[in-house]
């Protein structure tokens, strides 16, 4: 559960004290350990599955796309029904008219902070560039308020990827299929304590987050275990929205072969 992503608090509250400097007296392992987390760093948090994931999403929007585009859905809700249905646009727009696609991500209650209960949701608001090539950007809004208690405490996380990439078929100078870095992925934290505090449904947030980070930052980076768990949490996201955006495509496909053979359902006897 990305809700885990609570280590929002953990890594940026006590982020100065993983910053201590490393004690001259580190042990070969420990040395050995610190380079690979250097080279790591230096090369940044590439994934072939998150990239793959890219690819799968911007494909199923891409389809979606050209269905759109032939008018499937606004027949299909107009000729499938007994009652036509009112036709509900596939993509939304933020306040600067780009289109994005919502995709819900899981609701329910977090027992993370026991005995504190949390009741939380989460939002995908997924971007695709202007000529559906790629993604345009991702970001992952998760918000949680307790349940219980006099004192709201109301808190919003955003992981925001302002340049997810797909795979790719350029090679790096391994001769390795060349990576997208994701080091430019950033952190939002977001807190209130009073109850009318609201956080909109909207990718555009009016309000600066109380705190920022970057993922990789070359000149202050988080620490490696964090970035590592972000990481498999957002990959985790991608593979949950690919799922989704896949469905979304199949239903809009079985509109599309109703349609067909509502034309062709003629009686010739």
């Amino acid at each position: 559960m990305i809700l885990r992503f609570s280590i929002a608090l953990s890594f940026l509250l006590g982020i100065s004290a993983l910053y201590a400097e490393k004690p001259a007296s580190a042990t070969l392992k420990e040395r050995e350990t610190q380079k690979q987390i250097d080279l790591q760093r230096k090369n940044g948090f590439g994934d072939n599955e998150i990239d793959t994931l890219h690819a799968s999403i911007i494909g199923n929007l891409r389809k979606m796309k050209k269905l759109q585009d032939l008018g499937v859905d606004k027949t299909a809700a107009q000729y499938l029904a007994q009652t036509p249905d009112e036709h509900k646009e596939l993509y939304k727009k933020d306040k600067d008219g780009k289109p994005y696609l919502e995709i819900k991500l899981p609701q329910g209650q977090s027992y993370i902070d026991y005995p504190t209960v949390f009741l939380y949701d989460g939002i995908a608001y997924i971007y695709p560039k202007e000529d559906y090539s790629d993604l345009d950007k991702i970001i992952l809004t998760f918000r949680r308020v307790n349940a219980d208690g006099t004192i709201h405490v109301k808190e919003m996380r955003r992981l925001v990827n302002p340049s997810p990439k797909s795979e790719s078929s350029d090679k790096d100078e391994k001769g390795e299929a060349k990576l997208d870095t994701n080091s430019d992925i950033r952190l939002e934290y977001y807190r209130s304590l009073t109850s009318d505090t609201i956080w909109p449904n909207d990718p555009v947030q009016p309000a600066e987050p109380d705190i920022a980070m970057v993922l990789n930052d070359e000149k202050d980076p988080l620490p490696y275990d964090k970035q590592k768990h972000i990481m498999r949490s957002y990959k985790k996201m991608l593979r949950k929205i690919s799922k989704q955006t896949a469905f979304k495509l199949r239903s809009i496909e079985l509109d599309q072969k109703q349609m067909i053979t509502k034309i062709l359902d003629y009686n010739t006897n």
